[in-house]
């Protein structure tokens, strides 16, 4: 089963179009998720997945019912290295949760969580495939990036991770900025199922917009839905993934 979690519903909606035999259920009373086929492959489409809090509860919630291989975190991102234009795709190689700092209580660095490393890596095998699908897609810039994952979206909180980024990791200059990975990375981490997020940037840290870069940001939904649809059915024709689609 492949677990695909989006910001909002707007991010979804591609892949709730092609997903075959699909049943919309409730979990925990309150959150909406659709269940099909795509492929071979079962998948789970999550939406309006605003937080980590939130996302961590609703995805252990479905990593403790379903026998889930893989998730997909996508939605939208924040730049805040130079180089990253609107409209590139951020492919995770990690993410850091940045909301955590509890080294005045502890002897953890800033952004580590007791008992994990400070960075929940992805891995290679899960980022190359989808790393090749998107280069498929004509005139697409795709990026190996850092997530620095926040539920204070605010600006002085993007300034700050712009300014103290090198604390992370002195030698990665491709950061973003989204508000959900962490939670993803967090339940994968403690149920052992490999993850990978990948967003489209929608903005620097001037937050400016206009159609141009607007309808260019569109189009990048739909590329990178293709990509992952391609890349699900490389997975679905290997063995990268082992185990039964069955709900437990």
């Amino acid at each position: 089963m492949i677990v695909i979690v989006g910001d909002s519903h707007d991010d979804v909606l591609y892949f709730e179009t092609v997903l075959a035999n699909r049943k919309e259920r409730i979990i925990l009373n309150r959150y909406k998720i659709s269940v099909g086929t795509i492929f071979s492959l079962g998948v789970i489409v999550v939406r309006d997945m605003s937080t980590s809090v939130l996302t961590s509860a609703v995805l252990t919630h479905i990593l403790d019912n379903y026998d889930v291989d893989l998730v997909i975190g996508i939605g939208k991102c924040f730049a805040i290295s130079d180089h990253l234009n609107r409209g590139d795709i951020a492919l995770s190689n990690n993410v850091i949760d940045v909301n955590v700092d509890l080294s005045i209580f502890k002897d953890v660095g800033m952004a580590q969580i007791p008992g994990f490393s400070r960075e929940f890596s992805v891995q290679d095998d899960i980022f190359t495939y989808l790393s090749e699908s998107i280069e498929k897609r004509p005139n697409i810039d795709h990026f190996r990036t850092t997530y620095l994952s926040t539920d204070n979206m605010s600006l002085d909180m993007l300034k700050f991770l712009k300014e103290h980024k090198t604390i992370f990791e002195k030698n990665d200059e491709r950061f973003v900025v989204d508000h959900n990975s962490a939670g993803i990375a967090v339940a994968c981490s403690l149920k052992d199922v490999p993850f990978i997020v990948a967003k489209v940037i929608e903005t620097g840290l001037d937050n400016s917009q206009n159609l141009a870069t607007y309808t260019k940001v569109l189009d990048r939904y739909i590329d990178l839905g293709k990509g992952i649809i391609s890349t699900l059915n490389e997975i679905s024709r290997s063995d990268i993934l082992e185990g039964d689609d069955d709900e437990r």
